[in-house]
C-alpha cells in the first residue's frame, strides 16, 4: 500500500516502515491513550526497544524521555485531542470516553505515520492537528446512552468488524449480536485485525466472537459462518445489519436482503472512510445508492483474476473458492496450502497475497489492504453511528452520510444528508419496495 501511495519500490517502502517509534506518556488518561495509540501503530511501524534511540518519540502529557530524530506532542482535553510537532502545555489529562480515545488514537496514528514517512500527498499539513470530538458527533451524551441489541447481525468479521467491536466494548451495550462471515482468517488479516493473532487459521466469525467476548460481559457474541443472505434464509428476516463487509457488491447484496435498519462503514484504500445509516421507511439514500455499481468494480475483478491466475467469471460469480479453482491458484502460487484455499473469498486471498508481497504487479487501490489504523477508525465510527442511532442524534439531524479523511482533522461539515439517486436498483424499484412491505408488515401502509 505504501509503495503504491508514494510511487516507490516495495523495498524502499519497507525501509520507511521499518522506522521505529516509542511513546512516552503521563499517568491515567495519558497512559491509556498511549496504549491505544501503540496498538494502532505497531501493526504498521516498528516499536522501538525499551532503551536507546528511536526515529519518533510521541510524548503524551509528559516530558520527552528518549533520544529521537523527531518528536510529536499530544495534549488531551475534555473535548479534543491535539497533536503537534512543537511542545504543548500539559497537566493531568482528563479522562476520555473509550470510543473518543480510540478515535483520537487513530487520527494521531495518521499524524505519526505522515511525520515519519513524509510525502503522503493527501495527509494534512495542519500543525497543530486538532481532533474535536463534537465535529464527529462523538459527544459523551451520545456515547453514554444504553444500547440493547437483538435481531442484529455484524456483517463481516474482518478489519472493520474487528475495529467496530474494539470500540463498541466501551459502550453500555447488552443483548445478543450475531457475527457473520463466510471466510477463514488469512495470513494478512492479523496485520490489520486487532483481535486476530499470527497463526490464526480458523473461521473469521468464530475467531472474532471468541476473542472479543471477554470484552462484552452483557452482550452475547454468536458466530455464524456464512453470509448475511445465509442468516436471512435461516431466520426469515433480520432487523438490523451493522456492516463492515469489504466490497461494494457485498453491501448492495445486504440491502437486497431487506434489513429494516442499516449501519455501515467502509474504507477506500488508504484515503477515506465512509459511514452511512438508515431505517425503513427511508426516503433518502440506501446502500445501493451509496455503493452503486461502477465500471471500476470490473477492473478490480480483472486485477484479482489476473493476480490469482483464475478466470474473471470465477471472481465475479459471487462464490467462494472451490476445490477446482483452489487447484488452479495453487499451481500458479506453489507456496500456498491448496486445501486451505477452499472456502476463501477471492478478494480476501488477493489482499493477503498483496500484504505478503506475493503479488508484485497488482493494481486497483480498493482491493489493497489499508493501514490498520484506517480500518480501526472505520470500525470506531461505525460504533459511533450505532450510538447516534440509539441516542436519536442520527434522526434529529437527519444526516445519513459521513465522508472523512483519516489524514485530516475532522470537521463538522463531514456529515451530510445524501438523497436517493434516480434509477437506484433498490429504492428505485417498486418490486423491491413491495417486497420490503411484505417482509416488514409493521411498516405503515404505503411506505
Amino acid at each position: 500500500m505504501l509503495a503504491r501511495i508514494l510511487g516507490i519500490g516495495e523495498d524502499a517502502a519497507a525501509t520507511k516502515l521499518a522506522q521505529s517509534f516509542t511513546i512516552t506518556a503521563g499517568p491515567a488518561e495519558g497512559s491509556l491513550f498511549g496504549e491505544e495509540l501503540h496498538e494502532e501503530l505497531e501493526r504498521t511501524l516498528t516499536a522501538a526497544p525499551a532503551e536507546g534511540g528511536c526515529d519518533l518519540e510521541i510524548v503524551i502529557h509528559a516530558s520527552p524521555a528518549r533520544a529521537s530524530a523527531r518528536q510529536l506532542f499530544v495534549a488531551i482535553t475534555a473535548d479534543a485531542v491535539t497533536v503537534s510537532r512543537s511542545p504543548l502545555p500539559f497537566e493531568n489529562a482528563p479522562p476520555l470516553h473509550g470510543v473518543q480515545r480510540v478515535i483520537g488514537a487513530c487520527f494521531a496514528a495518521s499524524v505519526a505515520i505522515a511525520t515519519l514517512i513524509e510525502n503522503i500527498e493527501f495527509a494534512s499539513a495542519a500543525d497543530p492537528f486538532n481532533i474535536r470530538f463534537d465535529a464527529l458527533g462523538a459527544t459523551r451524551d451520545v456515547l453514554s446512552v444504553p444500547i440493547r441489541l437483538d435481531d442484529t447481525v455484524l456483517v463481516g468479521a474482518g478489519a472493520v468488524g474487528n475495529g467496530f467491536l474494539r470500540a463498541a466494548r466501551h459502550l453500555a451495550i447488552e443483548g445478543e449480536l450475531t457475527v457473520a462471515d463466510p471466510k477463514a482468517v488469512g495470513g494478512g488479516n492479523p496485520n490489520r485485525c486487532l483481535y486476530f493473532m499470527p497463526g490464526d487459521n480458523g473461521q473469521k466469525a468464530e475467531t472474532l466472537a471468541a476473542r472479543a467476548q471477554p470484552d462484552f460481559p452483557r452482550l452475547s457474541l454468536t458466530p455464524f459462518v456464512g453470509t448475511f443472505a445465509d442468516v436471512v434464509r435461516k431466520r426469515g428476516r433480520v432487523k438490523r445489519a451493522i456492516i463492515g463487509a469489504d466490497s461494494r457488491s457485498a453491501r448492495r447484496s445486504v440491502q437486497a436482503d431487506l434489513p429494516l435498519e442499516v449501519i455501515d462503514a467502509s474504507t477506500t484504500g488508504a484515503v477515506e472512510v465512509i459511514v452511512h445509516s438508515h431505517r425503513q421507511p427511508n426516503p433518502d439514500a440506501c446502500l445501493a445508492c451509496i455503493y452503486r455499481h461502477i465500471p471500476d468494480e470490473l477492473a478490480r475483478a480483472k486485477d484479482i483474476a489476473t493476480g490469482l491466475g483464475v478466470e474473471l467469471a470465477d471472481v465475479t460469480s459471487g462464490n467462494l473458492i472451490d476445490a477446482g479453482v483452489a487447484s488452479a491458484i495453487a499451481a500458479k502460487h506453489p507456496g500456498l496450502d491448496e486445501p486451505a484455499l477452499v472456502g476463501m473469498a477471492f478478494d480476501s486471498l488477493f489482499k493477503q497475497l498483496c500484504a505478503e508481497q506475493a503479488l508484485l504487479s497488482a493494481s486497483g487501490e480498493q482491493v489493497l489492504a489499508p493501514f490498520a489504523f484506517i480500518s480501526n477508525l472505520a470500525g470506531a465510527l461505525l460504533a459511533l453511528e450505532l450510538a447516534r442511532f440509539e441516542a436519536g442524534a442520527r434522526f434529529a439531524d437527519g444526516k445519513n452520510y459521513l465522508f472523512a479523511s483519516p489524514w485530516a482533522p475532522p470537521h463538522p461539515h463531514l456529515r451530510r444528508k445524501r438523497p436517493s439517486i434516480d434509477g437506484c436498483e433498490f429504492c428505485g424499484d417498486a418490486t423491491t419496495l413491495a417486497a420490503l412491505r411484505v417482509v416488514w408488515p409493521e411498516l405503515r401502509p404505503g411506505t
